[in-house]
């Protein structure tokens, strides 16, 4: 007998086995439960039985109360007399009752008696079928009598008959379905080799976790020990990859440049996040060729030259106008195996580096413009005292000397402007802050511009004075200059019989401080720019008045270091209001 044919034949054993224990105790528990639903129900129709018959009061003869009862709770009642006498029964009639026998005797009439209720299963002699007898006593004291129920148990039978057909039909489909699978599952367990064709498919596929039980130590459990062995290799090298993959695509996410790799023929094989943000792009690139993500000539020719034999190396700067972006790229092939496999391309974006370079061009372009000028103008004079005018002329050179002096302290006041500008942009620039009153501050720059404003008869009009407003934390130096600074250019622009308001307001973390002016203002196109260095609405004008340009710069840096924001809101012809902000202390 095979392996398979003994499997096969003990699972049909152990099937059948657990199928007749289950047969034989659900039809001894179904019976027993039946029974004692049947008895608790025959209780409580005797306790309706006995309230019935306690209720009579004698008013009709037993015998007919037992068919009246026994109407009513449609079961058999048998009225027994406290000496065992029966004297009405509803299942026998009257003429037969002198025939019954006397049931003092039965059991359940003496627990009846004794105990007051009593039951008992037996044999009927009366009706010759198997009956269910439950029986109370009545009566207050001495009981006056017995009420019995009984109940045929021929139901019981029927219904244990349908039970075991029922289950009898269920444990032949159970062996029938025994039979199916015993025989599938006794083929699967006497093929292991199957179980290595699975697992090396597994393997083959990738997946992991997988192998072989071993089960024995002829030539199959050698080969699968052998396959075992060889999947743990397998995972190991795959984790590496694995490892090796997520550190390189981390990297590539975190890099700040752009990274491209293209197939030969320009299908993109692979980019990184900031070469999506680089070239606005939003949607899977990979597998779409170079031309259909960006048109771009410069990018498409750099492409073009890489592919050719004799180029190993390319070096371009590019600009992408949508988001005015400078770029300079760098195209090497990838080769693999001295084979080229595609084209790298890493994207740095220079466009900061554009940007400080063409403030560095202007601002030197700047600054030596501002001081062109002066030198001019005192070197002029100098030369032209030297010739003689100092002696031939005292008025005039008096005059010319006051030029010299003149545009000397613009000279000063240039210089002086560009050093404090430049230490406020350097990283060593901090600020003293402590806990101060504004309005101090305040009235202190409108008492050093007094005068200024007096020549023009122009009224500062200092508001904050009377204000509650909580300290805030500021450079005191720093701070006066701010003021002194917004102050000197309102009475610059503002004509005579003019005024200035300063006036402060407490926002939440902050406090603001504005300067308004009744001055000429300054046009919208110009706002934007108002705060960049050496920018002027009219240079003339600004000359005249001997400004240098980098007053409203150092305001921003100042008010920035503070940790604050500088605002504009002018109309040509209605005056400015400058604002800033400074934190609470």
């Amino acid at each position: 007998m095979g392996f398979r044919t003994k499997l096969m034949l003990s699972y049909i054993f152990l099937i059948v086995l657990i199928t007749g224990s289950f047969y034989f105790y659900i039809g001894h528990v179904l019976q027993k439960e039946m029974i004692e639903e049947s008895r608790a129900n025959l209780a409580n129709q005797a306790q309706l039985a006995r309230l019935l018959v306690i209720s009579n009061n004698g008013v009709q003869p037993p015998q007919q109360l037992a068919e009246t009862v026994g109407t009513v709770i449609k079961a058999r009642v048998t009225l027994i007399a406290p000496n065992g006498t029966v004297i009405g029964d509803s299942d026998v009639g009257k003429a037969r009752l002198g025939q019954l026998e006397n049931h003092l005797q039965r059991p359940e009439v003496q627990d009846a008696i004794k105990n007051g209720t009593g039951s008992a299963l037996r044999y009927s002699d009366t009706l010759r079928i198997s009956m269910l007898y439950l029986a109370m006593s009545y009566g207050s004291g001495t009981p006056e009598g017995v009420i019995r129920l009984a109940m045929p148990l021929e139901y019981l039978a029927s219904t244990r008959s349908t039970l075991h057909g029922v289950v009898g039909g269920a444990a032949l489909v159970t062996v029938l379905i025994a039979l199916l699978f015993s025989g599938i599952l006794s083929n699967l367990t006497s093929r292991p080799l199957r179980d290595m064709a699975e697992a090396a498919a597994s393997i083959g596929q990738g997946g992991r976790g997988a192998r072989i039980k071993v089960t024995s130590r002829d030539e199959i459990g050698k080969l699968a020990g052998v396959m075992n062995e060889m999947s743990e290799r397998i995972e190991e090298q795959v984790q590496r990859l694995s490892a090796e993959k997520q550190r390189l695509d981390t990297i590539l996410s975190s890099m700040g440049e752009g990274i491209m790799v293209t197939a030969p023929d320009g299908v993109i094989t692979l980019v990184n996040p900031a070469f999506r943000r680089l070239f606005s792009i939003s949607g899977d690139v990979e597998g779409k060729k170079l031309v259909e993500i960006s048109r771009h000539p410069d990018l498409l020719e750099a492409f073009k030259e890489l592919g050719k034999p004799d180029v190993d190396e390319l070096l371009r700067e590019i600009s992408i106008q949508p988001n005015d972006c400078t770029l300079f790229t760098h195209w090497v092939p990838l080769n693999v195996s001295g084979v080229r496999q595609g084209i790298v391309a890493v994207f740095h974006d220079i466009s900061d580096l554009k940007k400080v370079e063409n403030m560095r061009r202007d601002f030197v372009a700047n600054v030596s413009h501002e001081l062109r000028t002066p030198v001019t103008i005192i070197k002029g004079y100098a030369e032209t005292l030297l010739d003689g005018a100092l002696e031939s002329d005292p008025v005039r050179a008096r005059r010319f000397v006051e030029i010299i002096a003149s545009h000397s302290e613009r000279l000063t006041n240039l210089i002086n402007d560009i050093l404090t500008l430049s230490h406020l942009e350097t990283k060593e620039a901090l600020m003293e802050l402590f806990p101060l009153d504004v309005h101090g501050t305040i009235s202190k720059a409108c008492m050093l511009l007094r005068e200024s404003a007096d020549q023009k008869r122009i009224l500062i009009v200092n508001e904050s004075d009377g204000c509650k407003l909580p300290r805030v934390l500021a450079d005191q130096g720093r701070l006066e200059q701010v003021l002194v600074n917004l102050l000197e250019n309102a009475i610059k622009y503002t004509p005579e019989n003019g005024t200035v308001r300063l006036f402060t307001e407490d926002i939440g973390e902050f406090v603001r401080v504005s300067v308004a002016d009744t001055g000429i203002g300054i046009p919208f196109k110009d706002l934007s720019r108002i705060f960049e260095r050496f920018y002027r609405v009219d240079e003339a004008r600004t000359r005249e008045q001997g400004g240098t340009g980098l007053g409203l710069a150092i305001v921003k840096h100042i008010v920035q270091l503070h940790g604050g924001d500088v605002s504009v809101s002018s109309e040509a012809g209605h005056g400015s209001l400058f604002s800033f902000t400074l934190r609470k202390a």
